[in-house]
Parts: C-alpha cells; structure tokens; sequence
C-alpha cells in the first residue's frame, strides 16, 4: 500500500450532524440558563423576572453578534487554508481578532453607560 492510499484510508467523511451538534449543544445551553434564570426569580418577584428577560436578551444579542464575526472568520480561513494561502489566512484571523476586540470594548462601554443611567 502506497502513501498515497494511506492517507485517502485516514480522511472521514463527516455528516453534517457531526459537525453541528456542538453548536447545537451550545445555543441550547444558553438557552436553558436564560430560562433557569427565569424559573428561580419567578418564586422571588415579577420585577426580577422582567429583569432577567431583559439581561437575557442582551446578552443573546452580544452572542449573536461575536457570532456573526467568529462564522465569517471560519469560513474566510477555511477557504484560504484550502487554497495553501496560510499568510492570508493570517491576516484574516488577526483581522477577526482586533474586530471582535472593538466590537467587545464598545459593546461594554455602552453597556455600562446605560446601566448606569438607570
């Protein structure tokens, strides 16, 4: 057996519910400690349950959000690293990095800003 075929023996294919189901798993996790949340304060008062919606909301925005980023980066890194262009794919990671820093710093200044108007 040549090198060649050796190698073709060691690539799978994967189906396509090997690949999501840890992002499922995630989504549904975050999911379920908003609803936790939810369930525990709704035994304590209404005003903390409409608290936590509103926490819960803005927080599945700021994961929606870096999200969109981190799927972008992937798929523009999976198609560099496929093309043998790694310099590129460099780029675009450090790109993706410094852009999620911007966006996480700014998210927090506005953030805090408004929590404090209230």
């Amino acid at each position: 057996m040549d090198v060649q075929q050796q190698n073709k023996k060691k690539v799978q294919k994967l189906s396509l519910f090997a690949l999501t189901w840890p992002i499922f798993i995630e989504i549904m996790l975050h999911m379920i400690m908003g609803n936790a949340d939810t369930l525990m304060l709704s035994q304590y008062s209404d005003d903390a349950v409409a608290a936590v919606g509103v926490a819960n909301q803005i927080f599945m925005f700021v994961i929606v959000m870096f999200g969109f980023i981190a799927t972008g980066t992937s798929v523009l890194v999976a198609q560099h690293l496929g093309a043998k262009q790694r310099k590129e794919a460099g780029q675009v990671t450090v790109v993706s990095i410094g852009a999620n820093l911007v966006i996480g710093l700014l998210l927090s200044i506005v953030l805090i800003f408004s929590v404090h108007l209230y």
